[in-house]
């Protein structure tokens, strides 16, 4: 059930949501970096209950691109060993070395 209406709304609120996350972060509060991840998570469901896949998989990937950032981890995430784009699972650690 796509609609413009609903796209528009929830890409508005992950815009704001993604500029807002490295302030939080550069001010140290964990408690609003959780809030801003819970956010994005929230943001991501609703996008696939609408039907927008490629619009959820951004949000995922902003999400799991902010933890190069910070130690905070949405629940069933795990702290290392995601698999991207086909290749082995990788370390965390690892990927804070190098670029995305």
């Amino acid at each position: 059930m796509k609609s413009k209406a609903a796209f528009e709304h929830l890409l508005s609120h992950y815009r704001a949501q993604k500029v807002g996350l490295p302030l939080k972060v550069e001010s140290g509060d964990s408690i609003k970096v959780a809030m801003s991840l819970g956010a994005l998570d929230c943001l991501y469901w609703q996008a696939l209950g609408n039907g927008l896949t490629n619009l959820a998989k951004g949000i995922g990937r902003t999400i799991i691109h902010s933890y190069k950032y910070h130690q905070i981890r949405l629940p069933g995430h795990p702290q290392q060993g995601y698999q991207v784009n086909g290749y082995p699972k990788m370390d965390l650690k690892m990927l804070l070395g190098g670029a995305a």
